[in-house]
């Protein structure tokens, strides 16, 4: 190998989220604080912000920030952030306005044991499918914390994620890299690039001077600076799929500070689309979510204060506060190419209804951690697999959100209809469908080891969205143990774990006790 192949200086273009948390992963994985032979370098504008609306994690951000050694008191007080245990849906199943179910984290009671799914598409008793086979959706109800204070960091007895302020949670990552991890941080704009004879990316022109390095990591956002505009990687648009191309975002004050802080992000669905909205310790962040084919800015403005009007937890906002975000939805069908990778929205974005965004950072950082190329000689074969792992985790992300869509029963309006359509759906997606119809879903459906969306996921959804199944089902002598078994283990949950207020304000006081 020639000293000149070797990879010993990663770069990574522009900050955020997205950047700081690629930096941080590659960081800790390779022990950089400790090593001279391999650099990671974030190169951030100075004038770029991230959008702190609000966003919402899968549990795998535990693991995330544990591996970056990342003090979970710590992020929690610092990033505004609390604790999601799932998702909420409100009015997708049809127009009545009592129509809600949830998509929890945790597995359904007997999951490994027994078909308990199978029973109740069969049976369809009054009592929802994920309230009757799993504790979760109670504790959202009740706004609990998935465990107490005592609890050791990342521990729970109710799997979670987090709700958190993006723009806080970046100021975070970059203090740990650099303070801690050994990332370097260079504040400048980007003029222009070098490459070589073989169009490999060799350096960065900045106001700063020169940066020059191996591997070239973009998380330029939606500019994809390197990977779009330098290599042209086609963007695959999904738009005939997943319509949504707009959202009007706005953070909320409490009217109350002591009021209970949501478990669940709450999604509601509306005649032209749906409204996030994520509970903070301080604040909600709430978008309006929408296709500008179906409905204009100002409606989306006049539906979003229109729903904050009635949310009894928060002070009015002003029109003048929402903020507009135009994306399309799509991703890079090669968001690898020579040795350049694209990380975040520079590799792709679809529209924020499982909260696949961070997600896929995450998992697109840990796989460049893990499958680092040592030299030039290593990047065809490394760009290649990622290229595959990927495109797969996009077409999964699509066909799961499809799938909302599909299953409503709404045709209130053009948009429902056009996103309820079957004919834009994958032929992946359509082929489950039709498989499930007649017979229970099961692991065998995914071929895949790291489904961005596990099988319980499809589960709650389908079920939560009434879907039928025509199949007979099969007795089970555990039914009713472990019907029973979650009926007593909720109970036990919602005795004795605190609210999300009170855990969070223990956790003030200890903290503050601490440093006294």
């Amino acid at each position: 190998m020639h000293q000149s192949d070797s990879v010993n200086s990663i770069i990574v273009l522009g900050g955020g989220t997205a950047g700081w948390l690629t930096a941080a992963v590659i960081a800790a994985e390779h022990d950089i604080a400790k090593r001279q032979d391999l650099t990671v370098t974030v190169v951030e504008s100075p004038q770029v912000k991230t959008l702190g609306v609000g966003e919402g994690t899968w549990p795998t951000m535990r693991d995330t920030l544990r591996r970056v050694g990342i003090s979970e008191t710590e992020f929690l007080v610092r990033c505004d952030a609390s604790f999601k245990q799932g998702t909420c849906f409100k009015q997708w199943t049809g127009t009545n306005g009592d129509d809600t179910y949830y998509h929890p984290f945790d597995l359904p009671t007997g999951f490994f044991e027994c078909d308990l799914a199978h029973w109740w598409a069969a049976e369809q008793p009054e009592t929802a499918f994920a309230d009757m086979l799993c504790a979760q959706p109670a504790l959202c109800s009740a706004s609990k914390a998935p465990k107490q204070p005592q609890t050791p960091a990342y521990a729970a007895v109710a799997n979670y994620g987090y709700h958190l302020d993006a723009s806080k949670f970046a100021d975070m990552l970059r203090e740990h890299c650099v303070d801690i991890l050994g990332v370097k941080h260079i504040s400048a704009h980007v003029q222009d690039i070098q490459r070589d004879k073989d169009n490999y990316l060799t350096a960065l022109r900045t106001d700063a001077g020169e940066i020059h390095g191996d591997l070239f990591i973009d998380c330029s956002g939606f500019a994809a600076r390197l990977i779009g505009q330098h290599y042209g990687s086609a963007f695959k648009s999904v738009s005939h799929v997943l319509k949504n191309d707009t959202a009007m975002a706005v953070q909320a004050p409490y009217a109350d500070a002591g009021c209970d802080i949501a478990s669940a992000t709450v999604s509601t669905a509306h005649r032209n689309g749906w409204i996030w909205d994520i509970a903070l310790p301080h604040r909600k962040g709430v978008g309006c979510v929408y296709s500008s084919d179906f409905c204009s800015d100002d409606e989306a403005k006049d539906t979003l204060l229109s729903y904050l009007k009635n949310d009894t937890v928060t002070s009015p906002v002003s029109a003048d506060a929402i903020r507009k975000i135009s994306f399309t939805p799509g991703y890079r069908e090669t968001p690898w190419i020579k040795n350049c990778v694209a990380v975040g929205t520079s590799a792709g974005f679809f529209e924020p209804l499982e909260a696949s965004a961070l997600v896929m950072t995450e998992l697109a950082a840990l796989h460049i951690a893990r499958q680092l190329p040592q030299s030039r000689q290593d990047m065809a074969p490394v760009s290649r697999q990622f290229n595959r792992s990927f495109a797969t985790k996009w077409q999964r992300i699509i066909d799961f959100l499809k799938l909302h869509y599909v299953l409503s029963a709404r045709t209130d309006s053009e948009y429902w209809r056009a996103m309820g359509s079957l004919d834009s759906a994958s032929d992946q997606l359509q082929d489950w469908l039709h498989l499930w119809h007649r017979r229970p879903i099961n692991q065998h459906d995914f071929l895949y080891q790291d489904e961005v969306f596990p099988q319980a996921s499809y589960l709650y959804i389908l079920n939560g969205m009434g879907f039928a199944q025509s199949a007979p089902h099969r007795n089970n002598d555990d039914t009713n143990r472990f019907i029973q078994q979650n009926e007593k283990r909720k109970q036990q949950l919602l005795a004795g774990l605190p609210s999300n207020r009170d855990y969070l304000n223990a956790l003030n006081q200890y903290r503050h006790k601490s440093a006294g």
